[in-house]
């Protein structure tokens, strides 16, 4: 920041002859406009203003220095002014990851979301395995459950409640359960993670306990 203090300082000089004119374009003191370029003198090792009592000029190297400081600082307003473009207009290309159970609950929104946006390339990717949103550049990452990585920044998007659910038959077969612990006696469809081939835990709360049941 000082260093590009010091190349402004330098650009308002070379450009109104003093740093009296060069303070009030920049809105500070003509002592600190001098200051500020004599630093930038210092760091570069050469005389960049030629100093007299009624006029600063510009030396041969500052002549040179200021054609590509004067590039340098409308790169840096171009830069600032599609920034702001981009936050007025959000636009570019968005990566998604999401379970493959969401397909049903995105694809009803999404051209409400492509009318509101047009600018967002879309790119999805319905799965369900484990992924590093920071390696594989994902932007926006939907899970379910608790965040396991604090490098990563979540908001809850919304509840859901998970059942247990048993077909008629299979009931008239084998009775229905009356607490989790007769779970053990019965057959089930479990969810296996394709990263680690963990089964999915089954949480229960009875009171003020959590049992977990696992496959």
């Amino acid at each position: 920041m000082d260093r590009l203090n010091g190349l402004l300082a330098f650009a308002r000089t070379a450009e109104f002859g003093s740093f009296v004119a060069a303070g009030r374009a920049l809105g500070i003191s003509a002592s600190a406009v001098g200051k500020s370029v004599a630093r930038l003198e210092q760091e570069l090792g050469v005389r960049l203003l030629q100093r007299s009592t009624r006029r600063i000029g510009l030396t041969e190297e500052g002549k040179l220095f200021n054609e590509r400081v004067r590039r340098i600082l409308d790169d840096i307003d171009d830069a600032e002014a599609m920034l702001s473009q981009t936050r007025e207009t959000p636009r570019g290309r968005l990566r998604i990851s999401t379970p493959i159970v969401t397909y049903h609950l995105l694809l009803p929104v999404l051209s409400e979301f492509m009318a509101r946006y047009p600018e967002i390339e879309l790119d999805i990717d319905f799965n369900d395995r484990i992924v590093d949103v920071i390696d594989e550049g994902i932007d926006v990452a939907i899970r379910s459950g608790e965040l396991p990585d604090s490098r990563l920044v979540s908001r809850p998007v919304a509840p859901f409640r998970m059942l247990l659910c048993a077909a008629p038959s299979y009931l008239d077969r084998h009775g229905a359960p009356s607490v989790p612990a007769d779970l053990i006696r019965h057959f089930g469809i479990n969810f296996r993670f394709l990263n680690s081939g963990r089964l999915l835990e089954w949480p229960f709360t009875t009171g003020s306990a959590e049992p977990q049941i696992r496959s």
